[in-house]
C-alpha cells in the first residue's frame, strides 16, 4: 500500500523521471489556452539566470499565467528548505504558481509552506497500487481506492495540509483534473480582485 506520508523511490533515471513528471502536467492542463510546456529551460531573472525542470505558460482571462515545476528525483523526503527554494525562485521569475514534483514523500514542514504559499507537491507513485491517507493527526485510513491512469505506469499525487490537522491526496488522471484547478484559482482570484 502507498502511505503518503512514507518513503517512496521509483527505480527511473532522473530525466525519465522529470520527461514522465512534465507528460503528467500536459495530461492536467490539456485544454488551457495557449499552453506551453517547456523542459529544462534556462530563465533570466534580475538577479541572474535559473536552470528550471519544467516551465508552463498558458493564458486565462487574457492574463498570461507562469508556473515553475522543479522536479525532485529523492530517496529522502522533501525538506521544508526545499519549498522555501522554489518560492524564493518564483519570486525572482515572477512566476504565479510553482509546482514541486518528487519520488519522496515531503515532511509536514514543506506541506504546510507550499499550502500556505500556493505550491503544488506531487508524489510520483507506482499507478495501480492501494493507498491510505492521513485524514487526520496520526490517524491513517484505508481509503481502499487503486487509482488507475489508463495504462501509464506511475500516477502523481497531489498532497496538501488540511488545515494542520492531516494530508490531503488527489490522485491526477485524465479523469481528476484537481492541479488543472489549482493552476486556474489564483488567476480567477486575480481578475476578481481587478474587478473589485
Amino acid at each position: 500500500m502507498f502511505i503518503p506520508t512514507k518513503k517512496a523511490f521509483m527505480d527511473i533515471t532522473p530525466e525519465q523521471f522529470e520527461k514522465y513528471a512534465l507528460d503528467l502536467l500536459a495530461e492536467q492542463t490539456r485544454g488551457l489556452e495557449n499552453l506551453v510546456i517547456e523542459h529544462n529551460k534556462l530563465i533570466e531573472a534580475y538577479d541572474g539566470n535559473y536552470q528550471i525542470d519544467g516551465y508552463i505558460q498558458f493564458t486565462m482571462m487574457g492574463i498570461d499565467f507562469k508556473t515553475i515545476v522543479e522536479c525532485k528525483h529523492y530517496k529522502s523526503a522533501i525538506t521544508r528548505e526545499k519549498v522555501q527554494i522554489l518560492l524564493s525562485k518564483i519570486r525572482s521569475i515572477g512566476a504565479h504558481k510553482g509546482i514541486l514534483i518528487s519520488t519522496s514523500n515531503f515532511q509536514r514542514g514543506a506541506i504546510e509552506l507550499a499550502q500556505n504559499h500556493g505550491i503544488a507537491l506531487i508524489q510520483i507513485t507506482e499507478a495501480g497500487t492501494e493507498y491510505e491517507l492521513r485524514d487526520r493527526m496520526n490517524i491513517i485510513m484505508n481509503s481502499r481506492s487503486k487509482p488507475y491512469n489508463y495504462g501509464k505506469p506511475y500516477s502523481g499525487v497531489l498532497q496538501k495540509s488540511t488545515n494542520g490537522e492531516g494530508i490531503s491526496c488527489s490522485y491526477l488522471s485524465r479523469s481528476n483534473k484537481v492541479l488543472k484547478d489549482f493552476l486556474e484559482e489564483k488567476i480567477k482570484k486575480e481578475k476578481k480582485r481587478l474587478k473589485d
